[in-house]
């Protein structure tokens, strides 16, 4: 019996339309990296740039990524895909996510990932047509150190503020009073809550 013929993944594509959109998906994640540069407040993103920007899938499947910090996207699609999970049925537009939990994709605590829904328009208004987001290393968020990576930190906690699955901007409010609780009530709060929020913003 003869195996069944198949196909590399894009093969069946135009050539030359998947690399008109390859490049169409590639130049949103580029963008958003110059408006996160330009916009945020630490020196850790807006100079060091340390920072990543990348489209995301429905389904949280990675489209398109710019060339920012490799190692930060190995893992950024299963944050997506937790806030996915996680918010079945609830997200709505003007909704966007914040967490850094290594448990739900995150890498260490520093690194703080902000997941934005981009809706349809017309009669796709209720639909979720893909996912963008950014991860960028803050500076400080707690822990028993300054800079949030203590070597000899034996828990979680001891490394930072844990954010899983919150939601930095409800129904287009930046929850300001909500994050700024989370980041002082911990047992080892932020140190800079000002630079916290301002590069936030920066990502949404």
């Amino acid at each position: 019996v003869a195996l069944p013929t198949r196909m590399a993944i894009g093969t069946t594509c135009d050539p030359v339309m998947l690399e008109v959109f390859n490049n169409l998906f590639m130049s949103i994640a580029e963008q958003m990296g110059f408006t996160l540069q330009n916009t945020a407040y630490s020196v850790n993103i807006k100079e060091r740039l340390d920072f990543s920007c990348a489209v995301f899938a429905a389904d949280g499947g990675l489209i398109a990524n710019a060339p920012h910090i490799p190692i930060h996207l190995g893992s950024m699609g299963q944050s997506v895909r937790t806030v996915i999970d996680k918010n079945q049925g609830r997200i709505k537009p003007g909704d966007v996510f914040v967490l850094n939990d290594p448990y739900n994709g995150g890498t260490h605590l520093p690194d703080v990932t902000v997941i934005t829904p981009v809706f349809g328009g017309g009669e796709k208004s209720n639909e979720i047509l893909f996912y963008v987001g950014s991860r960028g290393h803050h500076a400080d968020i707690g822990g028993i150190t300054p800079g949030s990576m203590p070597p000899d930190s034996k828990v979680v906690e001891e490394e930072g503020v844990l954010l899983d699955n919150v939601k930095l901007v409800e129904g287009g409010r930046f929850q300001e009073a909500s994050i700024l609780e989370l980041l002082t009530s911990a047992q080892y709060p932020a140190r800079n809550t000002d630079q916290n929020l301002a590069d936030l913003r920066a990502q949404v």
